[in-house]
């Protein structure tokens, strides 16, 4: 059976949470949390975890926030939110302690439904799933990152020259683009070298001029106090200091003859201790 053809009968079992009339070897035979294995095996993709619920505190912004809209409409998001944050300050002990309740309840219920959905995982399904989520973090980092540095105005990395070569042969081409990808690698190694010449040199003019633009852009970026989008840039290691262990104090002369006499009167109760008992013999 042709894997759409699964997908939809999966996705039909998932809304129904039950058995099917139709008979699928590949399909679960339990209910919405064990479908989850048959999903991952069919298209690739996990099924989507609970929902962690907000704190007492966005509970409160997210009630309050459309009367607060209606009576600020001028407001962007931001200020309505700033709003919300200055009228939750304002509430007492008392007036806070719903939102506390009801954030407990649901925080309770989350962990449950959590446990739920972690126990239709199998050991290696379950690394492949935190894998899974680690990865959709760094590309959303990534993807974050690039666009705080298109907001920022850096410039483009310039084309190479199989890359110009690459965008000639393909502008106003049709049909099949793979198979012309194919190709190219066998052109470009059987290009004239004056061709070839050709298109070093307008990758190399196109280098030029993004140093000189990169150069000005980091001058801007220092000016602004973000050295760290500069190249080359090292982040201070910030060290503690390690306490000194304290020297011991040289004993003085006076310290030193205190311990001479006290060493000579130990030594005379011996001697005086020793010259009675030979007397009593």
């Amino acid at each position: 059976m042709a894997a759409s053809t699964k997908l939809l009968f999966g996705v039909h079992h998932l809304i129904l949470g039950a058995k099917s009339s139709l008979s699928l070897n590949a399909r679960p035979t339990a209910p919405l949390l064990q479908f989850s294995r048959w999903f991952v095996q069919s298209s690739g993709k996990f099924p989507s975890p609970p929902k962690k619920p907000g704190n007492a505190y966005i509970r409160y912004v997210t009630q309050k926030r459309s009367s607060v809209k209606l009576q600020n409409p001028g407001a962007d998001a931001r200020q309505i939110v700033r709003i919300c944050a200055s009228m939750w300050k304002q509430l007492s002990d008392t007036e806070r302690q719903p939102y506390f309740k009801d954030a407990a309840v649901e925080r309770e219920k989350y962990k449950s439904e959590f446990e739920d959905f972690k126990s239709d995982f199998t050991i290696e399904e379950w690394q492949e799933y935190q894998d899974s989520i680690r990865l959709r973090k760094l590309k959303l980092k990534r993807r974050r990152k690039r666009g705080e540095l298109h907001q920022l105005g850096k410039p483009k990395l310039p084309a190479n020259a199989y890359s110009l070569f690459v965008k000639d042969m393909l502008s106003g081409a049709t049909g099949n683009m793979q198979e012309h990808f194919r190709d190219m690698t066998g052109q470009w190694a059987s290009l004239p070298e004056a061709e070839r010449q050709r298109y070093m040199s307008e990758a190399s003019r196109g280098k030029e001029k993004y140093e000189k633009q990169m150069q000005a852009w980091e001058k801007r970026m220092m000016e602004l106090g973000r050295p760290e989008l500069v190249r080359g840039y090292k982040a201070k290691k910030t060290t503690t200091k390690k306490k000194k262990p304290k020297r011991k104090v040289a004993a003085t002369k006076a310290t030193k003859k205190a311990a001479k006499v006290t060493r000579g009167k130990i030594a005379a109760k011996k001697t005086s201790a020793t010259l009675s008992a030979s007397k009593r013999k």
